[in-house]
């Protein structure tokens, strides 16, 4: 059993417990010692939600996007683009980054505060990702090592020449990787979440980076090139690449984009990066448990990496007992004909559902069907199996009883639990937040660690975290492709778990997405 993953996912459990008052506390930890889920917050300590290098002017990239004709529903679903060839220049390149983690919208708040939202949602709107993109000669971009600055929407150059080879050696040679022209490192720099959220920020980790990473998978896919997210690679090699300390800012994930020419071997040792970047704080808050989950999961070697991903865990869900229904979704020519590029880009999280409008099933179908497609991880068989079990409570869906169910991928079927009315439960499982009992479906991704954490090791702990991530994404992308609400939740670990049971018994809560009919704007009286 990998302890520390198993360890630190019970001291980040979330608790609601009565105060006392006419409300409730969320709580975290391992009972009894249980705090605060929330940390100080001090308008002080605030972090600086953008990496700042100083003295390195962007290269800037198109400010017009690309668009494609693909279907967003299609994009989403990201089909096998293998045969995916079309070559990426700068401005594939910058439509990528700019719909992906660039910037989507500022907001100015009553006290005078200006929020600026990104085009991939973050927990709290506490963004702390990066991206950086190791290229090869591109049409338009030299070959070079880049931070994407959000700010600019440009590119500062961090290394002069083609280093994809040293990523291609950290990746112990993945064969998506040997010949692509652009790939990105994902990073985090913890305290950014960690501010307001603490320790649990390591799990905000994987689930912004599965918001994010369904951008920019469903973006490859609306432009015929391949993308493959690699969670396999020999840490320290990453992170010195481009510059992270591995500890404050470390590396998450690598994707392999499109298809090109083999880069020359790497013959000389990369010397480290000295850009003065400016402190996202006057003074960080130390959380030693995120750096000791973090380190228990590092690959050290090319062997490693190796070992990460040759045998992918294969598991399944127990034969159905209850009654299937089949999912039907909508026929290709039903499908709308928007892309994906114009849904990110009108996106926004949903709280407002329209209670008393029943779901269409074929719209609930499709949802479920989009967002439970196969994930491209490097150390998963998605055609096989995934780590994650799709639970729903449906509280209004055309042909539905409300109830407890279960989606069963291989048969695309759901079957029932439970059925009931269960909305005052939906919103005690997100913490008392009332649109989970309005939305028409709340759907919990969980999963059973012991066999994931014993396969994998603790490193196996984020791998299941993305995959859940990624397909709560989708749920929400897909919902927006529909013209219908959705938003991401946060919920009380040991409740779904227990709600779900006996079905759900010795599974760990992973991400939660809700969604449904977005209830209708007032009207405005003349």
């Amino acid at each position: 059993m990998a302890s520390s993953a198993r360890h630190f996912h019970n001291s980040t459990n979330y608790f609601l417990v009565n105060s006392g008052r006419d409300d409730e506390d969320i709580l975290m930890g391992i009972p009894p010692q249980l705090g605060p889920a929330m940390g100080e917050q001090d308008p002080a300590l605030e972090p600086f939600p953008f990496k700042r290098y100083l003295g390195l002017d962007p290269v800037p990239l198109p400010a017009e996007p690309l668009h494609t004709n693909l279907p967003a529903l299609t994009s989403i679903a990201a089909p096998d683009m293998a045969s995916g060839s079309a070559p990426i220049d700068r401005a594939q390149l910058g439509t990528l980054l700019l719909r992906t983690a660039g910037m989507l919208k500022e907001w100015t708040n009553s006290s005078g505060k200006t929020w600026q939202f990104r085009a991939a949602g973050c927990t709290g709107a506490r963004y702390h990702l990066e991206l950086y993109a190791v290229t090869g000669d591109l049409d338009g971009l030299a070959a070079g090592v880049y931070h994407y600055d959000p700010q600019s929407h440009g590119l500062q150059q961090l290394r002069s020449g083609d280093f994809r080879s040293t990523l291609i050696e950290a990746t112990g040679e993945h064969a998506e990787t040997l010949a692509a022209p652009v790939l990105l490192v994902c990073t985090s720099e913890f305290w950014r979440n960690a501010w307001r959220y603490q320790e649990r920020a390591y799990r905000h980790a994987w689930w912004d980076l599965g918001t994010q990473l369904t951008n920019l998978l469903s973006l490859s896919a609306s432009m015929s090139m391949q993308a493959t997210v690699l969670t396999g690679f020999v840490d320290d090699a990453v992170n010195h690449l481009v510059g992270a300390d591995g500890e404050k800012e470390a590396a998450l994930a690598v994707v392999a984009i499109g298809r090109g020419e083999e880069p020359e071997s790497a013959t000389e040792p990369l010397d480290p990066l000295h850009h003065e970047v400016t402190p996202s704080s006057v003074r960080e808050i130390a959380f030693p448990g995120i750096q000791l989950m973090h380190n228990a999961t590092a690959l050290t070697h090319q062997s490693k990496v190796s070992q990460w991903r040759e045998n992918p865990l294969r598991r399944s869900l127990p034969e159905p007992r209850g009654e299937l229904f089949p999912l039907t979704p909508l026929e290709q020519d039903a499908v709308p004909g928007e892309n994906v590029e114009e849904v990110i880009l009108r996106r926004r999280s949903n709280r407002k559902y329209a209670v008393d409008t029943p779901l269409p099933y074929d719209l609930f179908s499709t949802v479920l069907a989009t967002g439970s497609a196969p994930v491209p991880l490097d150390a998963v068989d998605a055609s096989v199996t995934s780590l994650a079990d799709l639970y729903l409570i449906v509280n209004a869906v055309e042909g539905l009883a409300p109830g407890k169910y279960v989606l069963h991928r291989d048969r695309q079927a759901i079957e029932l639990l439970e059925s009931g009315s269960f909305r005052q439960e939906a919103a005690f499982l997100a913490c008392g937040q009332e649109y989970a009992a309005d939305a028409h479906v709340n759907v919990y991704l969980l999963a059973d660690l012991d066999p994931i954490l014993d396969h994998y090791g603790d490193r196996g702990y984020g791998l299941a975290q993305l995959e859940g991530a990624i397909t709560c994404g989708r749920v929400q992308l897909a919902a927006h492709a529909l013209r219908l609400g959705a938003v991401g939740s946060t919920s009380a670990d040991g409740d779904v778990t227990a709600f779900f049971s006996p079905h759900a018994a010795g599974k760990s809560f992973l991400s939660v997405a809700v969604f449904g009919v977005r209830r209708p704007k007032p009207v405005a009286q003349e």
